[in-house]
């Protein structure tokens, strides 16, 4: 235990000589090294045999095994004192601060810790009862700040008691080959014992092992010692029986900290599987984890139990935060997808016998989120490398328990995934609902979630990230995805109430990252498209049929929308900010490049169009609410376009005092429907032509201030470039006709 004086005199400098004592010994470490030149290597090469030898070659070995022993003693030792230095001085400086703070404020501190102040020493002072209050409430807050730095330096000298008790063990006849370490370490541990709680757990230790566990996620020694400590095993039957028993009986406290501990486990567990971070979890716990997952758990005794999960429906909801290393996540994600092709009823199976496992493990509604494919592609939605390595490498055959079969195998993920039938691998179960043999809503969203990962390069919630380039391997998944939902039956499972409409929205966000791809397809004579990136060359009808699907979904619409309307200004721009390079060419390089982007806005007015017919007011809104929404991915695209692909162009236009944001939040406006009309649909189209058309003229017109054009010039190519728009809306009715009713 620390006292305030010992933590106020006590000279530090002496811990630190013998942390950097033990830093100094491990980095010259040569024991080893010495052992196999001067002894081993000989000896192997002299020719020595027989029993005496192979006596000696025991001998030497066990000196080698205390050796390295001793080595790893001493680094853990070296990172235990270095902790607690670091720590211990950490908490004298606060101390140091707080009594200065106290002098500052006119009070003193005694050698106890003590803090007073001076006493009234004229009338009035001692008949205000407002001097004593005053002081009181500075001297309360410079005794919280003494208090916390004490107890700093007391929470300092117990790990390292604890660390450097467990580094040395308590063999005196030979080293400790598994050390614990410095402070992490020992908080490791503390927080793998009150894992091993399970439904013991109080909720004074739930609430502890949460806190231990969100204070230390992004440290790898930490996050890598718990999970070793644990055991892939040991880990999801401890935290299996913990959350199980806490989800129903727990008291509010515990159940709120639950909710928070499985976030917190994933961000630790991203930490402790990056290969990038030193230390980091091994190949065979990994392996170890996989097979863990396959396995069904008892979690409580049979008086309180229902169905035996599987490990993968504890881990996978575990896995829906933090940013994983896809060597760790991928190896998960594909052994799940197999299991389920293998048995999509299994899940439902495991849970739905007596009572169903509790509502914490599931993150859906209605008890949904009982297939561990949910979890797992919400975990390849928030890790954009590892979703589109999911969907484009080749695939990697797993056995049940874990273990590679083979390698090198063609992909079939996205064709499995979107299966129509009664054995989907993406059904769910849903407590007192019965199976659902189909896709349920919920896998279905978090398939799009991962779509959208793995085509845009970015994680489908950050949408404040910019967008990377596209490279080859994320345009070929974009070109899967439209493929697939462009043609055959794809088009109708987007549409409301079918099967993947919750696909929708995350297919309409990458079809926007795509504006560049969607216009070329469409227009396919014209090679002055840009790409971001690597081109996704996407079929010209499929496209087509996608965009008439999406365009009925008002958060799809939103996005796709404001992303045509800021990449045909930003190609606009572009040739306006280069006429000289067109010469005689200009005028019709302008239509060329407002063309495009009409048929796009006549595919999707076509589809919102026929989405409103019989909907009316409540659809009307629900698009216009979506188009201000959606305004980020107008942005974006124009970041894509505008402001690199096409230049570095800051503004909309040299000269320009507009800011971009402020143009297109403007030129998105245009897209809005007035719902209080005799006819809604026919607004509706109008508005979206009119829109589309406004945006081409004003980009014409912003771009062309300060080119030395004369306002008749300005306004016949800025009317060119809207009746551009329209014709292009006209030349694609055929496409869109299809599209709509595709």
């Amino acid at each position: 235990m620390v006292e305030f004086r010992e933590l106020r005199y006590a000279p530090l400098s002496g811990i630190d000589r013998v942390a950097g004592a033990f830093e100094s010994l491990v980095r010259s470490w040569e024991f080893s090294s010495e052992l196999t030149g001067d002894v081993i290597t000989p000896l192997q090469g002299s020719g020595w045999r027989g029993i005496a030898a192979e006596q000696a070659a025991g001998g030497i070995q066990k000196v080698r095994t205390e050796i390295d022993a001793a080595f790893e003693e001493a680094s853990a030792m070296a990172r235990a004192l270095r902790d607690a230095h670091t720590e211990l001085a950490g908490a004298q400086a606060d101390l140091k601060a707080a009594i200065q703070s106290a002098a500052d404020r006119g009070l003193t501190v005694d050698d106890t810790g003590g803090v007073h102040w001076p006493p009234a020493t004229n009338p009035a002072d001692k008949n205000d009862p407002d001097y004593a209050n005053s002081y009181r409430q500075k001297a309360t807050d410079v005794a919280d700040a003494i208090a916390r730095a004490v107890a700093r330096a007391a929470a300092a000298d117990a790990a390292a008691a604890g660390a450097l008790a467990a580094d040395t063990g308590a063999d005196r006849t030979s080293f400790n080959a598994k050390p614990l370490g410095g402070q992490p370490e020992e908080e490791a541990k503390k927080a793998a014992d009150l894992l091993r709680l399970g439904d013991k757990a109080t909720e004074a230790q739930v609430l502890e092992l949460n806190q231990l566990v969100k204070s230390h996620s992004g440290d790898p020694r930490f996050a890598t010692a718990f999970y070793t400590s644990a055991g892939p095993d040991g880990f999801l039957s401890s935290y299996g029986a913990l959350s199980e028993f806490g989800g129903y009986y727990g008291s509010d406290a515990t159940k709120k900290a639950l909710l928070e501990l499985q976030g917190n486990l994933g961000r630790t567990l991203a930490t402790a599987t990056d290969g990038a971070k030193v230390p980091h979890l091994s190949e065979a716990w990994q392996t170890g984890l996989r097979k863990a997952g396959a396995a069904q758990y008892q979690l409580l005794p049979d008086r309180l139990q229902g169905g035996n999960p599987y490990g993968y429906q504890i881990l996978s909801n575990i896995l829906r935060t933090g940013t994983y290393d896809p060597h760790f996540l991928n190896p998960v994600v594909e052994h799940i997808t197999q299991l389920s092709a293998q048995n999509p009823g299994r899940w439902e199976d495991a849970v739905s016998k007596a009572n169903p496992i509790g509502q914490v493990f599931f993150l859906g509604k209605d008890g949904s989120g009982i297939n561990p494919m949910s979890g797992a592609l919400e975990a390849l939605g928030h890790n954009p490398t590892a979703a589109t390595k999911y969907f484009h490498d080749q695939a990697t055959v797993y056995n049940d328990d874990g273990t590679v079969k083979a390698t090198g195998q063609p992909n079939t993920y996205l064709k499995q995934l979107t299966g129509t039938g009664f054995n989907s691998i993406l059904q769910d179960y849903q407590p007192d609902h019965g199976p659902h043999g189909k896709a349920a809503p919920m896998e279905a969203g978090a398939l799009g979630h991962a779509l959208e990962a793995a085509t845009t390069g970015r994680a489908y919630d950050a949408t404040d990230a910019p967008l990377p380039p596209h490279t080859p391997e994320m345009a070929a998944v974009a070109a899967q995805v439209v493929d697939r939902f462009g043609n055959g039956d794809g088009p109708k499972l987007l549409r409301k109430g079918e099967l993947f409409a919750d696909l929708a929205p995350s297919l309409g966000h990458a079809t926007a990252a795509y504006m560049g791809d969607v216009q070329a397809a469409l227009s396919p004579q014209d090679r002055t498209l840009p790409s971001y990136g690597a081109p996704a060359h996407l079929g010209q009808e499929s496209t087509a049929k996608l965009l008439g699907a999406l365009g009925r979904n008002p958060e799809a619409f939103g996005a796709i929308a404001q992303a045509q309307q800021a990449y045909t200004t930003a190609h606009i721009q572009d040739v306006m900010l280069h006429r000289d390079t067109y010469g005689d060419q200009f005028g019709q390089a302008v239509n060329n490049a407002a063309h495009p982007g009409g048929e796009v806005a006549g595919i999707l007015t076509a589809a919102r169009t026929s989405a409103l017919v019989g909907e009316m007011k409540d659809q009307a809104d629900a698009y216009n609410k979506s188009i201000d929404q959606n305004a980020m991915w107008g942005k974006s695209v124009w970041a894509m376009t505008g402001g690199k692909a096409l230049g570095q162009v800051p503004v909309v236009g040299a000269g320009l005092s507009l800011p971009v944001n402020y143009f297109i939040d403007q030129l998105a406006a245009n897209y809005h429907i007035e719902a209080n009309t005799a006819d809604p649909a026919t607004a509706a189209d109008v508005a979206g032509l009119n829109g589309s058309a406004e945006a081409a003229k004003r980009a014409v017109e912003q771009a062309a201030q300060g080119t030395g054009l004369n306002p008749q010039q300005i306004e016949a190519l800025s009317t060119a470039a809207a009746n551009q728009v329209r014709a292009g809306a006209a030349d694609s009715s055929g496409l869109f006709t299809r599209a709509v009713n595709g």
